[in-house]
């Protein structure tokens, strides 16, 4: 989308962590407002006759509660909270139109900014070492400006901690955010500043490898041309805007969506966040033609020309780099893998792209179906197990989220190519079983469970008692994808072989399906997914 052309609600539920002081918001007894912020009020409150920081963030299009809940989620799990304030309770408000923490007072301290320059080293050694011990825990304290730390005179604290994110929970921009207060503190006090390009240089070679290794997300590219629909037709910039930052939260790495942003946000007259989202499209590609047009435009309508002058710069050095680059042999281990999921006579209609996840042939549009008929398929998982599914696609993609992904695949040679796979794309979270569902030892419980298109072999195998088996083992969301034309069933070949109770056959239906399942599951939906939609279905159950 061009220039010149033209959020989930989180659920209103009260959310709070006790310390062992066991000091909750429920105890404020008096309360007296001592700052104003454009998002949020600061009060100074009274509990047990001692005072607290109580303060009030208010909903907004730019305030995302959800963030907020893991932010001081992540900062509760933290073994060391050295050089960080106090948090001792968090939640929203009932109507969900605001959120709330209470926080230690910190009496006769001022704003680090205000110490003199040639008494600045051991302040930023301070903010250092705590910037250092979040990544070092896996937290990325996105907003560490100097505005965020205060001091006595002697120890410095680091104030607002509504955005300790891990990998998992950041967007691009917002590490671009959170370099760019690095680089305010080092130029605060430049005796440092070789410590902090080093934490800049190891913190930018570890998102490199985080967002390189991203899947394609389907569902993120739906979410995205939903929103370029709704600019396009009805210039609704809000919803908009909505989309996209929807679509951020699949797809965290995606030049698309920053430049979608950017052109909702010019058409507003936002005119410092669309340079700062085009700037960041453009460095995620700067070889697309349409990002750097955008930004060229944009820059030249702010008479910005040091700045055109350095993008063109890196344009051009880029397209030169990239031209050389495709003249080299490409890696034969990789090309080898790519033609081993390609070929394979069992899924051979099934492909992925190795190097992105992103299906293609037969799967490609079977996932279409999945994002338009199911898109929940596509949120994040904690447990996630994949019976059959496509040479592991499923399984791979929900591995960037899951804490654990089990497949069961009989045959040893897709499960093969699925360790492959993984390995090639640094994924250690992925366990393997070469058996049948059956067979299978059911210890955990899962709250998202794939079945592509298997559904009926594992009725062979043990008729309707698999219902009881799969409520057994599942804490959420279980998705079955299977013929249910029993004519068509009976022509396959695979299945005559095994399927020889013809009373078990005609009861393969639709109906008994729904009655079975219906014990232990509510059915969600029940959808045509994919290409011969009168015998193939995608049913989702949702455990009872």
């Amino acid at each position: 989308m061009y220039i010149k052309d033209l959020e989930e609600t989180v659920s209103a539920v009260s959310i709070r962590f006790c310390n062992k002081e066991q000091i909750n918001l429920n105890g404020i007894s008096s309360s007296q407002k001592i700052k104003s912020l454009n998002t949020s009020s600061i009060y100074k409150c009274v509990i047990d006759n001692k005072e607290y920081i109580h303060k009030v963030i208010v909903q907004s299009p730019d305030i995302d509660f959800e963030l907020l809940v893991n932010s001081y989620k992540n900062y509760e799990c933290l073994k060391s909270k050295e050089g960080l304030v106090k948090v001792y309770d968090f939640r929203y408000l009932k109507d969900g139109e605001e959120f709330e923490i209470l926080m230690e007072y910190l009496e006769d301290y001022y704003d680090v900014e205000a110490v003199e320059a040639n008494n600045r080293y051991s302040f930023a050694l301070q903010i250092f070492n705590t910037i250092k011990g979040l990544l070092d825990n896996g937290i990325i304290p996105v907003d560490c400006g100097l505005a965020n730390f205060v001091t006595d005179g002697n120890t410095v604290k680091m104030l607002d901690l509504d955005f300790l994110l891990k990998w998992s929970e950041v967007n691009y921009f917002q590490t671009n955010w959170f370099i760019s207060r690095l680089n305010e503190i080092s130029v605060w006090c430049p005796t440092l500043s070789g410590s902090f390009d080093e934490l800049i240089n190891g913190f930018e070679e570890e998102r490199k490898k985080y967002f390189g290794s991203l899947p394609y997300n389907p569902y993120a590219q739906k979410l995205i041309e939903d929103g370029e629909k709704i600019l396009t037709d009805s210039g609704n910039i809000e919803d908009a805007i909505g989309c996209f930052k929807t679509a951020l939260k699949y797809d965290p790495y995606s030049a698309s969506i920053f430049n979608n942003l950017a052109v909702a946000y010019w058409n507003i007259d936002e005119v410092e966040r669309t340079v700062s989202l085009l700037k960041t499209a453009f460095e995620i590609e700067p070889n697309n033609e349409t990002y750097i047009a955008n930004y060229i435009d944009v820059l030249s309508a702010l008479k910005r020309d040091d700045e055109i002058q350095a993008a063109y710069e890196k344009f051009t050095q880029f397209v030169s780099a990239n031209k050389k680059r495709s003249k080299q042999v490409v890696d034969s281990e990789i090309t080898s893998l790519q033609k081993e999921i390609d070929g394979y006579s069992y899924p051979s209609n099934y492909a992925f792209d190795l190097q992105t996840l992103k299906p293609k042939g037969s799967l490609e549009t079977r996932v279409e179906y999945f994002v338009k008929y199911s898109p929940q398929l596509f949120y994040p998982c904690k447990n996630f197990l994949s019976v059959g599914s496509s040479l592991g696609y499923m399984l791979l993609y929900h591995s960037y989220k899951a804490e654990k992904c089990t497949g069961i695949e009989p045959d040893e040679k897709a499960n093969e190519i699925v360790r492959k796979t993984a390995a090639h794309r640094n994924i250690n979270n992925i366990e393997l079983h070469c058996s049948t569902f059956k067979e299978f030892e059911k210890k955990d419980k899962y709250d998202l469970i794939w079945m592509g298109n298997v559904f009926q072999y594992m009725y062979v195998d043990y008729a309707w008692e698999v219902a009881k088996e799969l409520a057994g083992v599942s804490s959420g969301t279980c998705v079955i994808e299977a013929p249910f034309e029993g004519e068509y069933l009976k022509q396959q070949a695979h299945l005559n072989a095994n399927w020889k109770n013809e009373k078990l056959m005609n009861e393969y239906t639709l109906d008994r399906f729904k009655e079975e399942m219906g014990k232990y599951f509510e059915i969600i939906s029940i959808n045509p997914s994919g290409t011969d939609p009168v015998n193939r279905l995608l049913i989702v159950l949702k455990r009872k």
